[in-house]
């Protein structure tokens, strides 16, 4: 395949201009998303959801529609197209088990929300007072908070708005509600499911709107032959979609996934005593053939836009015909993250994978990278088996991280890797990859260093200040 130049110009120009062809790709390729048109059914059966829906309804036409997604997952059968109203909000997960199902919107206006905190916590009879002063303890149970988020905008693109700070046991000497010590810093008591917040007054007459992001994935299931199409996805504590256990021919598209991640993944992570957090935009974990993410916008996410990963051997993992084009990713620890480690005596191939035109920007920066901020990766791949064939990675930007634009572990399988026509921005001086265990600089060696450590072919490379970003 012909070089084709990608975006070379930015080479040719100040940083203000490539600044501004920059901000415009991006704001393209938001505009992409959002106009994104409606799925039409073909001949399958359809079940419509709305706020105005009734859940005795029978879902079949937009006037009999129903209204939970608890009722999505009673009624869904194999071969469904499920359609949720644009300009309604949704609480609560779906679950991904019948083949064969296109989850997507219908109408007109803002993409549908699915929401995966319970309700909106702004309500001061929800709250009461602890014996700790300023301490504020909620009446329901919720379970592993990641995330507490107050009065977001429901705008897109809103990405600097107020969310708490969380503690938790392991996290310095912090031992339980009563150290909590600034305003809105919370716990999430891993084992009662308690959850406190600190306020000078009640949290409820604070703000119109509290929203508190549970452990639990909207979309978990492992159901082949499935899409997820023209749908708002946030507040999570874990994944807005993930497929554990592999799946066939998975497909999400059009999609906003925004401001989720942060529970607690394990409490003793690896045996190392401490506990360590997670929370993806979209993931599958295990083996996969056919799996395509294209055209979504990912931004304020804990860890991952987008990965494929597999590390719980001992047991065979392929993963084959992977697809990521055209995302925007935005404000992420990391942004494209994939791996499958060899594991003897159990096969891992990694197989016809193409990465093209996605465009990851400001890494480090975000609610999730607090403390963090100097490793964030965008392109990062870890533990890969040898078994790698026709993995291409091209005509992608990596656009200002605070830690680096790329990492690759010391692995024979990444020696494999196509890299081609990919942009790499961040000041000069700074960081710029941590590849087969030696940290590079940004300082005018990168193309040098692409081509001989990772094959890398016709890189553009541009330097430019740090952005003012402080959130």
């Amino acid at each position: 395949m012909p070089l084709n130049n990608f975006m070379k110009e930015l080479e040719t120009v100040s940083p203000a201009k490539a600044k501004e062809i920059l901000d415009i790709k991006a704001q393209n390729m938001k505009n992409s998303v959002i106009s994104a048109k409606n799925y039409i059914p073909k001949n399958e059966r359809v079940i419509y959801v709305s706020n105005s829906g009734n859940d005795s309804n029978d879902g079949l036409t937009p006037e009999t529609a129903i209204a939970s997604c608890d009722r999505v997952n009673e009624i869904t059968c194999p071969g469904d197209t499920v359609l949720f109203e644009r300009g309604s909000h949704f609480r609560g997960h779906i679950a991904v088990k019948n083949d064969g199902v296109t989850y997507s919107a219908y109408g007109k206006g803002v993409k549908p929300i699915i929401d995966g905190s319970p309700k909106n916590f702004a309500d001061p009879e929800f709250w009461e007072k602890t014996d700790a002063e300023n301490i504020w303890h909620l009446k329901d149970k919720i379970k592993n908070v990641g995330l507490a988020h107050f009065d977001p905008s429901y705008t897109y693109g809103e990405y600097n708005e107020l969310y708490g700070t969380m503690k938790y046991k392991g996290d310095g000497d912090f031992s339980g509600y009563r150290d909590l010590k600034s305003d809105l810093e919370f716990y999430s008591d891993y084992d009662t499911a308690d959850f406190y917040i600190y306020s000078e007054k009640n949290p409820g007459d604070r703000f119109l709107d509290i929203e508190l992001a549970e452990a639990g994935t909207i979309f978990a299931g492992k159901a082949d032959n499935v899409t997820i199409d023209n749908l708002w996805i946030t507040h999570t504590g874990c994944h807005g979609m993930g497929s554990a256990g592999g799946s066939k021919n998975r497909r999400v598209t059009n999609c906003v996934f925004s401001w989720l991640g942060g529970s607690i993944l394990s409490i003793n992570f690896r045996g190392s005593g401490k506990p360590v957090r997670f929370g993806n935009a979209v993931e599958i974990y295990g083996g996969c053939d056919g799996y395509e993410v294209s055209n979504c916008w990912m931004y304020q996410i804990y860890d991952t836009a987008v990965t494929h990963q597999f590390s719980g051997g001992p047991t065979e993992c392929h993963q084959h015909n992977v697809i990521y084009k055209d995302n925007l990713m935005e404000f992420c620890f990391w942004f494209i993250e994939y791996y499958n480690g060899d594991c003897q005596g159990h096969p891992q191939s990694v197989k016809n994978v193409y990465m093209t035109n996605n465009f990851c920007r400001f890494g480090g920066y975000g609610w999730g990278c607090k403390g963090r901020e100097s490793s964030t990766p965008m392109y990062c791949g870890s533990r890969m088996c040898d078994d790698v064939e026709n993995y291409i990675a091209e005509n992608n930007i990596f656009y200002q991280s605070l830690g680096f634009l790329v990492v690759l572990a010391n692995c024979e399988g990444h020696k494999k890797e196509i890299l081609r026509n990919n942009v790499y921005v961040n000041p000069k001086g700074e960081k710029f990859a941590r590849m087969y265990d030696k940290v590079y600089l940004f300082d005018g060696t990168e193309k040098e260093i692409l081509k001989t450590v990772a094959n890398e072919e016709n890189p553009t490379v541009v330097y430019m200040p740090r952005p003012g970003y402080d959130f």
